[in-house]
């Protein structure tokens, strides 16, 4: 009974000191909530429309979330449940890609060794019914919720397939999918790794180092670890993966916060796979995060070259924290560091419009304060701010500001706009699957030479499905077209756009000419990917990657590899 009482006596005095603490300044958190509170029962009772309640906690929710950074956010049970999907890298399902090609549900491809393959799925086939309900209208995310589920389920789709009279049906039996993070490694000129990364998930360290042991066996004296576009992932997989190119005991990233409990420091706890020799790292601006761990830590211990365009600048470590309900809130709460000293994040955040983050913690007193007396400044957007500098391990120059920079800036070459109207419009993947079903048997090897005839084909596929291009140039012109007739322009002026206009068709046929060898390659990429599956198109992609031959080009080169080690003069950016 004591006991019991002494208990009480302990939990009373904690909500005491936890009243206190709130409700102590005048500008405390305990009445805001109390006025949040009255606004929301009273938009509910009052308002002249009948009010879905759970929207206006959501929107409530979302709109202090949007006043933090941009990866603090409120997940919803099914967001909670498609994020642990995404970090297990596992799920129940039948292993195809899909995606919506002329509003009809698409596979664009089936996954080697899941139940989606051994079923003869192929790349192209519509969806036209899931469980004999019509897929017409049905969004990605929606057909994703039908086809997963529990494995040894079996789900019933109806496939509608180009050269196929009529729909069949297909009885699949769920199993579980294996997302890999490596797609693709193998070698490139004769004695070079790629490894390909596509996220950071709970089996990357393990795959990178199976990786490695297998390229180091087959010969390779040079290793390209590709992580452009790669979004990160666990930190713990960053660790992992970095370790595998750095000696042990070697720091990796580190994180501070505003508790001791978030700011930790990560080591390297043995010697890595691929510890020595010759490495280069690609990144690009898709590559944030878990990624920029590993090619920070690479590149500030001088480990190996960076090579292609600025990270992102993600450097914010986020918690999940489970809510009601099966509802979670992933918010952050500290900050990635590199072993230099750098600051991975990009800190334009902290400057928003509505931000409610307190920058300037020394001159701030909420009791000296009117709690209303606050202004929206407009985002800060001046970029002229020096960024700070740091040192590698051997002395080279780095620079803090967010994100990594290369120390070799290479820039591929960009789509015009007639490539990527045609790309957009997911043209080439459709032209593949056309010219499989119609010309059934006739490519013989991946080394197939795209013809003439096969480009006129793809031209007359392209115009039976009404694309229409038009230039910059022509859509500018519409514009002054349109203005001309609102201002009654002359007779001759408009004479004058309308042989412009004739001029700009002749241009468009000549743009076309000039993105010919972007147009075969495409043609062969995707009929190979349509053929022979992933590997292959990856073997292909390599081939004709401009990065991955920069690449190989450096290693091949000790001497400018190794100067870009020893000096940090980075040259002007290299356009390929």
């Amino acid at each position: 009974m004591n006991r019991r009482i002494l208990y009480a006596g302990i939990i009373l005095f904690l909500i005491a000191i936890t009243v206190v603490i709130f409700a102590s300044a005048k500008t405390n958190i305990y009445k805001q909530i109390k006025m949040a509170d009255q606004v929301i029962t009273t938009i509910y009772t009052d308002y002249v429309d009948p009010i879905d309640y759970r929207k206006l906690i959501k929107g409530a929710i979302d709109g202090m979330t949007s006043t933090l950074d941009p990866h603090t956010v409120f997940f919803t049970p099914k967001q909670y449940n498609d994020l642990k999907i995404d970090t297990r890298g596992k799920f129940g399902g039948l292993g195809i890609q899909i995606g919506l090609r002329d509003k009809w549900l698409t596979v664009i491809s089936p996954i080697e060794g899941t139940p989606a393959y051994r079923s003869g799925i192929q790349a192209g086939d519509k969806i036209i019914k899931i469980e004999g309900e019509s897929t017409k209208g049905i969004t990605t995310e929606e057909a994703v919720s039908k086809l997963r589920g529990d494995p040894g389920t079996k789900v019933t789709i109806t496939i509608s397939r180009e050269g196929e009279p009529k729909s069949f049906d297909v009885i699949i039996v769920r199993d579980i999918i294996e997302i890999k993070p490596i797609p693709y490694y193998g070698l490139v000129d004769d004695d070079i790794g790629y490894v390909r990364l596509t996220q950071f998930s709970a089996e990357s360290g393990d795959e990178i180092k199976n990786a490695l042991i297998d390229l180091t066996q087959q010969g390779a004296k040079g290793i390209i670890l590709d992580l452009r576009s790669n979004p990160g992932g666990l930190l713990s997989q960053a660790v992992s993966v970095a370790s595998q190119f750095l000696g042990k005991d070697a720091l990796v990233v580190y994180t501070k916060g505003r508790t001791e409990y978030q700011s930790r420091e990560y080591y390297t706890e043995n010697e890595g796979e691929y510890s020595t020799g010759s490495l280069i790292v690609l990144v690009d601006g898709g590559s944030a995060s878990a990624s920029e761990i590993v090619t920070g830590a690479i590149q500030d211990h001088d480990r190996g070259v960076v090579l292609g365009m600025s990270s992102f600048g993600k450097g914010l470590v986020q918690s999940v924290r489970p809510m009601s309900d099966g509802t979670a809130l992933k918010i952050t709460t500290a900050k990635y560091y590199i072993p230099s000293g750098r600051c991975i994040q990009k800190e334009n955040y902290l400057k928003g419009r509505n931000s409610s983050i307190i920058s300037d913690t020394l001159n701030y007193n909420p009791d000296e304060q009117d709690p209303w007396d606050f202004k929206l400044e407009p985002a800060d957007t001046d970029t002229t701010e020096e960024k700070p500098l740091y040192y590698t391990k051997g002395g080279r120059k780095v620079y803090g500001g967010g994100g990594i920079q290369p120390d070799i800036k290479f820039k591929p070459r960009k789509l015009n706009k007639l490539e990527f109207d045609i790309f957009r419009k997911g043209l080439f993947f459709g032209f593949a699957v056309h010219y499989v079903a119609t010309h059934k048997g006739q490519l013989k090897s991946p080394d197939f030479e795209v013809t003439d005839k096969m480009v006129k084909e793809f031209k007359n596929f392209i115009k039976e499905k009404d694309f229409e291009y038009k230039s910059r140039e022509e859509l500018i012109l519409d514009e002054l077209d349109s203005i001309a007739v609102e201002d009654s322009i002359s007779d001759t002026t408009m004479k004058m756009i309308d042989n412009l206009r004739s001029r700009l068709i002749v241009e468009e046929e000549l743009d076309f000419q000039r993105s010919l060898k972007f147009v075969k390659r495409e043609i062969k990429r995707q009929l190979i990917q349509a053929i022979w599956g992933e590997k292959e198109r990856y073997r292909f992609d390599l081939k004709n990657d401009k990065t991955v031959q920069r690449a190989i080009e450096v290693l091949r080169d000790h001497t400018e590899y190794e100067s870009y080690l020893t000096t940090r003069n980075i040259p002007a950016v290299e356009n390929k």
